[in-house]
């Protein structure tokens, strides 16, 4: 393993005789003698340790330390002082040094410094390499964040990940709550444990209790002869994902509170509580505050969930991230359909930047599942788009909308809106190819109307 280290000395005889010491085949030594070159270096080079002597004329060592350590957090830093200046040092190491060292001291323990510093980062390293190869095996979602709006909300699911607090996710259906929980498991020192998901939605409120909690053995009439382990039992050390909360009734709210507080939980049919180390996090999109006022959701655990929250914007609100996101579903269904789709054509681009997507990820997704099924070249156009709402004849849905362009400068003297309706209508034409019966769907005109413009504007000649 290398390691890259920056010795920031101004006297170049002392940070010479600091690398001659420091000198060895896994390590690769920069100089620097000043602090206005050793910033320079940091911003285009990525160092592990920085040695970084007190006195460097424009800019003292702590100031320098202050400066490096923003652009490198991962960083370690070791003050080198003159006899005299310990106090400097130890102020140092309360803004971040790892250590010290005295220029008069023996050689060896200026090594044997460097060394524990760069046995902390190896460490350091191991443990993230581990991490990545054991996200790389579980398949950690891959969350597309193009947009700056996405990129500032991975930044804050990334600081919530690394602490234990309860985690709320807002969003409209179709956003991906459930990708971005996952992720925030497996950024989280949990990764390594389970995480298991729940749609509060999806299972019936008579049988939510026996599957959040489990049951002991003859529990109630009809219960497993071995008793059952519920999905919180399962979730232990791990994390504990509840979508759609607003879902659960009052006395599972309850329920769920207690867990929350006191980490502990009874099966059903049990004398004896169970300890457990969970970590919750829970999606909605629903108003939880309306709920409250509602006195559909208890306001205690509304407190206990909201304690950090993130909101996932619409894909509306996140146009950058549509087209990146098509083409990893077309790659996708590439591979499922055996198809070879590689490019997008412009006005299929056009159409699938500007559609609200209602439905969000989850409604793109699907229509272009329908397209990939379908399709037989290798371009995504908007025809293709057209025949996925309808196989049988090239049209779209009533209420699909329809994308168009004007670009108005037409001659003095001529009549606007005549011109507006050509230019409209050979665009819709355009569109679907010369198909007269999508073209008025387009349009949103009767057939024989769209006929008669045909005419009179002579547009077909």
């Amino acid at each position: 393993m290398k390691f890259f280290i920056h010795i920031v000395d101004d006297e170049k005889t002392v940070a010479q005789s600091l690398k001659r010491i420091l000198d060895h085949p896994e390590r690769v030594i920069e100089l620097s003698n000043s602090a206005e070159e050793a910033l320079k270096k940091a911003q285009d080079f990525k160092y592990d340790l920085f040695l970084l002597d007190y006195r460097l004329g424009s800019m003292d060592g702590v100031q320098l330390l202050e400066k490096l350590k923003a652009m490198e957090p991962q960083a370690l830093f070791i003050i080198v002082t003159a006899y005299g200046n310990v106090d400097i040092a130890v102020r140092a190491m309360k803004i971040g040094a790892f250590d010290f060292v005295q220029k008069d001291q023996n050689p060896d323990v200026i090594r044997f410094t460097v060394q524990r510093a760069l046995d902390n980062l190896r460490l350091r390293k191991e443990v993230e390499n581990l991490k990545s190869a054991s996200l790389k095996n579980t398949g950690m979602p891959r969350i597309i964040a193009e947009s700056k709006v996405m990129k500032e909300v991975m930044q804050i699911a990334e600081k919530f990940a690394l602490t234990d607090s309860t985690v709320l996710i807002t969003g409209e259906t179709g956003t991906g709550k459930n990708l971005l929980a996952e992720y925030i498991h497996y950024k989280s020192p949990r990764f390594t444990q389970p995480f298991i998901s729940i749609n509060c939605c999806a299972i019936p409120p008579n049988l939510m209790e026996s599957e959040l909690f489990g049951y002991e053995k003859g529990a109630f009439t009809g219960a497993h002869s071995g008793g059952k382990v519920g999905l919180i039992e399962r979730a232990n050390n791990g994390t504990l994902f509840l979508d759609e909360i607003g879902e659960l009734t009052l006395d599972l709210q309850s329920k769920l509170l207690h867990i929350m507080e006191r980490q502990e939980f009874f099966r059903i049919g049990a004398v004896q509580s169970q300890k457990i180390d969970i970590r919750i996090v829970a999606a909605t999109n629903v108003n939880l505050k309306e709920m409250v006022e509602s006195k559909q959701f208890r306001l205690d655990l509304f407190y206990r969930l909201n304690v950090a929250t993130i909101e996932i914007p619409p894909l509306r609100q996140r146009k950058e991230d549509i087209i990146p996101l098509t083409k990893v579903f077309i790659d996708d269904f590439n591979n499922r359909f055996n198809k070879k789709v590689a490019q997008i054509s412009e006005d299929a681009v056009h159409f699938l930047t500007n559609a609200p997507w209602n439905g969000n990820i989850r409604e793109l997704k699907n229509l272009i599942e329908r397209v990939m099924i379908l399709i037989e070249g290798e371009t995504l156009t908007y025809s293709e788009i057209l025949k996925a709402f309808n196989p049988f004849s090239i049209t779209s849905r009533e209420n699909e909308p329809s994308f168009f362009s004007l670009a108005l400068s037409p001659e003095a003297g001529t009549n606007l809106l005549h011109h507006a309706q050509k230019e409209l209508i050979a665009q819709a034409l355009e569109k679907t190819k010369g198909n007269r019966s999508s073209a008025a769907r387009l349009l949103g005109i009767p057939r024989t109307t769209l006929n008669f413009y045909i005419e009179k504007f002579k547009i077909l000649e």
